[in-house]
């Protein structure tokens, strides 16, 4: 190993996976890495690709490198993770392992009496959306008894399912709008939209447009539609339901104003200035908005995902009050929902009544929400905010094994 490296913790910072969401999660992947503090720590790419297989190699630092798959992945190591306790690290796969160690991939020394596992000492979940933020990722990550960062199983799942989680909140005094979730399995072998279509007309409140329509577990504003009326409520299920088999139903406000926040674990949690997303068109934010327009391809500007978005952050002519009110229901809502790391929380501020909704949590924002710390006051840099991470997950290790796992047979032995 190289000197000095002796003293530094080896991160695997995971990206990618199996969702719409999944090139955001490489953008995010590439801005915490650059992040990491060198002198602590030493970050390697760990990429899941769309197939579900594991990759890492110093080439998926390169944003080239996604132009040109699935070619470039031949020059990559396909790795795995076990569910087994006590592994140490990323399994190597394939024939490549009996010619040259990966580990060698990162600057190691080949050791040919070792077995071919890359030794990890804290995964860095960097993934958006299904199978990855879902809690689907930490469940593998509890079952290999290993230190990652971020919310946990339930935490994760809770915070991406929108339907529990607002009625979750809304049973702890935070409010929420009212919603209807439909289930494509309510349409029936013929798939007859007018069932669904009736169930929320003949709700209480949602007799009248417009509706927003959303898929019930995704992120990014993928999927999302407005229904002015039954035609444009029938496309907007048609729409949702390609991306969710649950699909949620809310009123829309009609003049409304999105307010987002983001909170941070600690020994004592804290809560980051407050923003106002700004929309191209004026409406609700849409993919092209938070990654494209903004924060896409600009004068030859490279994407910068979710701090690439048009925004006013901790705007001066917004009610002091408003924004503490945001701040206090946005940290209760960590709370409660027992999120670690770092979440982002977008609320609505009903303009005709001063009302404050809470909209969704996101519980691995889209480039961890730093911009929103860089101009907090004292201002938390990036890579302050990947370390804190990265410590919360080593006392959250330490936790748990304190816990008793001992496994006796006394039953099976009477």
């Amino acid at each position: 190993m190289k000197n000095g490296d002796e003293s530094k913790k080896t991160i695997a910072v995971m990206f990618g996976g199996r969702s719409t969401e999944h090139e955001i999660s490489v953008i995010t992947a590439l801005q915490i890495i650059e992040a990491l503090d060198i002198v602590k720590y030493r970050p390697i790419p760990v990429y899941v690709a769309p197939s579900g297989k594991w990759y890492t190699g110093d080439a998926l630092l390169r944003r080239e490198f996604y132009r040109g798959m699935p070619d470039t992945l031949n020059s990559v190591q396909e790795v795995t993770l076990l569910p087994v306790p006590g592994t140490g690290g990323l399994t190597v796969l394939g024939s490549k392992t009996k010619k040259s160690s990966s580990f060698a991939l990162f600057g190691g020394k080949r050791d040919e009496s070792a077995e071919e596992i890359i030794p990890i000492d804290v995964f860095f979940p960097a993934f958006h959306g299904s199978f990855g933020e879902d809690g689907c990722i930490q469940g593998l990550l509890e079952l290999a008894d290993v230190a990652y960062t971020g919310s946990d199983v339930l935490s994760s799942a809770m915070s991406m399912s929108k339907y529990h989680c607002k009625k979750f909140l809304e049973s702890h005094g935070i409010p929420v709008l009212p919603s209807v979730l439909l289930s494509r399995d309510a349409m029936g072998q013929g798939a007859d939209l007018s069932v669904l279509r009736d169930q929320v007309l003949n709700t209480e409140k949602f007799d009248k447009f417009p509706l927003f329509v959303k898929p019930a577990h995704l992120g990014s504003s993928i999927g999302i539609g407005k229904a002015t009326d039954k035609a444009s409520l029938d496309s907007a299920l048609l729409k949702a339901f390609k991306y969710d088999h649950q699909v949620l139903v809310e009123p829309c406000l009609d003049n409304k104003l999105e307010i987002n926040v983001s909170v941070m674990e600690g020994q004592e949690s804290k809560s980051s200035v407050v923003e106002i997303p700004v929309a191209e068109g004026g409406e609700e934010l849409t993919y092209e908005d938070k990654y494209i327009r903004a924060g896409g391809k600009k004068g030859g500007q490279i994407s910068q995902g979710m701090a690439g978005l048009s925004r006013v952050i901790d705007p001066t002519d917004l009610d002091p009050t408003l924004k503490v009110n945001v701040k206090n229901y946005a940290m209760k809502a960590f709370q409660m929902l027992g999120c670690a790391g770092v979440a982002r929380l977008d609320f609505m501020l009903d303009l005709n009544s001063n009302q404050v909704y809470f909209n969704e949590i996101n519980p691995l924002p889209g480039s961890l929400a730093f911009y929103l710390w860089s101009h907090s006051k004292p201002p938390v840099l990036f890579t302050d905010l990947t370390t804190n991470m990265i410590e919360r997950a080593f006392v959250h290790k330490q936790q748990k094994a304190a816990l008793v796992r001992e496994v006796a047979f006394q039953a099976l032995l009477k």
